[in-house]
């Protein structure tokens, strides 16, 4: 006596697991385009930062080659003492003493970031200042405008 094997309707296994690697392979690449798309944007705003912040002294923009990588600075305080980190007017009286009497161009704007505390470490051996200071360099500057 035979026995009598059914064969089964329906799918083979591994019919479906086709689709299910292509439809995981396309998120991937769709995934890894917009996320390289977001990188490139985020290269070109920091190249853009760091091309009008008026690092190029000489105007020659055609001399950056790479994009350099420039954090944004942010100011945490508006207050004395005048340190790293700190936006306020007076920060534009030490950048300018420093400008006028040590001869160095870091630019004025008020903001007190890496350039301001390299130099201000460099001629004047601090990295904070009072008011006090901020109005002896008022003062100092005051004379050499007469």
């Amino acid at each position: 006596m035979g026995v009598a094997t059914k064969k089964s309707k329906g799918t083979k296994s591994g019919e479906g697991d086709g689709k299910i690697w292509i439809g995981i392979g396309f998120t991937a690449l769709l995934l890894g385009g917009v996320g390289y798309w977001y990188y490139k944007k985020r290269k070109e705003k920091e190249t853009e930062l760091f091309l009008s912040s008026g690092d190029i002294t000489n105007g020659d923009v055609d001399t950056v080659d790479t994009p350099v990588k420039v954090k944004r600075f942010r100011c945490v305080s508006s207050a004395y003492p005048l340190e790293y980190g700190t936006c306020h007017r007076d920060v534009k009286v030490l950048q300018s003493y420093i400008t006028k009497i040590h001869k160095d161009s870091i630019g004025i704007d008020g903001m007190y970031g890496n350039k301001t505390n390299k130099a201000a470490k460099k001629y004047l051996q601090k990295a904070f200042f009072t008011k006090q200071d901020i109005n002896g360099m008022r003062t100092a500057l005051k004379t050499i405008k007469r």
